[in-house]
């Protein structure tokens, strides 16, 4: 999943909003201002950091405009919605809550950026050439991550060993 942060001048009201949406980009509502501030229409993996940008920019935006403005959190699942006004530590509670659930990886507890990408656990036949997944359904977000939980197997010896003390 991934977060963009558009300034929003939203129909028909003209109500001034920051908004944090999830799906990125191509899921922000319409009605965006040209992008001023840092991390505006960028995207963000990690909702935290998608939120600490966002309060940022409102900030900024309040201070440049001298007017109010709000900020909000949504997913517009491709149509127009445009998002009603929250409070800061109700968008900062939103992000903490989008973060737990996100996939993480099992070794280094990094946001897994895509679920169809990703590396799997398993044993490496050093004298055969061969790996096979141990297919304990470990998804690990890199090839390094995943060869820390996979061992090597020495046929000649019947023994298996951690890779990370083989190699």
């Amino acid at each position: 999943m991934t977060y963009c942060i558009t300034r929003q001048k939203q129909w028909p009201d003209g109500n001034l909003v920051v908004e944090v949406n999830e799906g990125g980009l191509d899921f922000a509502n319409p009605d965006a201002l040209v992008a001023k501030y840092k991390g505006e229409m960028t995207e963000f993996e990690d909702p935290r950091e998608a939120v600490e940008f966002a309060i940022k920019i409102q900030e900024a935006w309040a201070k440049d405009s001298m007017e109010k403005i709000a900020i909000g959190y949504g997913n517009t699942l491709g149509f127009t919605s445009p998002f009603s006004p929250s409070e800061k530590k109700e968008i900062e509670a939103w992000a903490e809550k989008e973060f737990e659930a996100l996939p993480k990886c099992p070794e280094c507890q990094e946001i897994m950026e895509s679920p169809d990408e990703w590396f799997e656990a398993g044993v490496y036949d050093i004298e055969n050439n061969q790996f096979w997944s141990d297919e304990d359904g470990e998804k690990y977000c890199s090839e390094s991550c995943a060869l820390s939980h996979s061992t090597v197997y020495i046929e000649s010896k019947d023994k298996y060993i951690p890779y990370d003390e083989y190699f």
